[in-house]
């Protein structure tokens, strides 16, 4: 797996490429950022080996809720600052299909929701596919997050959630032919972001993620390690 294939597979199983930071811009404005994102993933869900990555990425949000980020695009259709929800669009480049050929780019269709109960809460959701190596199967991804620390110019928010698959997605990625796996929880997993408010137009953000398979994914024979860790930090310049 090539490590920008790598980044793409944790981001689409992670809240980052769901417009979690999404706002309600002024009627007629637009938001631009851009940014360098450098990280350490598991190469594959189960995998032991892990892939670094350097990668530019591109942001910008229009005041209609339409937005850019990364490899996602989509909408945002709620006006209520508690909620934010809508449809969305990624792009995936590609993965080793369980036959052992490559399978190139292909668009992941999906939505995404934020729920705001209080200033200190945070849920969200978002679900994509398809998300399988084959072209098939669904993956869904809920989080819980907070604020522990908050100063002038950084914060630091932890989160908590879990990773659902159908069997399609189950299959296509930890299934062989003797071996059928089924849908259900695929991991668990915590989480902890640190943003720091360098300038009024400079954000270095850093990224820690840690998960534990569940289930068949954990008890496939394709899966060399059950636990598996992810770094990224991020140096954003908005325009």
């Amino acid at each position: 797996m090539k490590p920008a294939v790598a980044c793409t597979a944790f981001l689409l199983a992670s809240p980052v490429c769901a417009q979690a930071e999404a706002s309600l811009l002024p009627e007629g404005s637009v938001d631009v950022a851009v940014a360098a994102v450098a990280g350490i993933v598991p190469a594959a869900p189960g995998s032991a080996a892990r892939k670094a990555f350097l990668l530019p990425q591109f942001y910008a949000e229009w005041s209609n809720g339409m937005f850019i980020d990364g490899f996602a695009a989509g909408i945002q259709l709620s006006r209520d600052p508690q909620w934010k929800f809508g449809p969305m669009v990624a792009l995936d480049l590609g993965a080793q299909r369980t036959d052992g050929s490559h399978r190139g780019m292909r668009p992941v269709f999906g939505a995404f929701a934020d729920y705001m109960p209080m200033r200190e809460l945070n849920l969200h959701a978002h679900a994509v596919a398809p998300a399988g190596r084959d072209g098939n199967g669904m993956l869904v991804n809920l989080r819980a997050g907070t604020p522990v620390l908050q100063g002038a110019h950084a914060v630091l928010a932890i989160g908590l959630g879990a990773n659902l698959a159908d069997a399609g997605y189950t299959q296509s990625v930890f299934g062989t032919a003797r071996y059928q796996a089924s849908g259900g929880v695929r991991d668990v997993f915590a989480d902890a972001h640190w943003t720091w408010q360098m300038s009024r137009k400079t954000t270095l953000k850093a990224s820690l993620q840690s998960s534990v398979l569940q289930g068949d994914a954990a008890a496939s024979p394709r899966t060399a390690q059950r636990t598996g860790t992810a770094a990224l930090v991020a140096l954003r310049y908005g325009f």
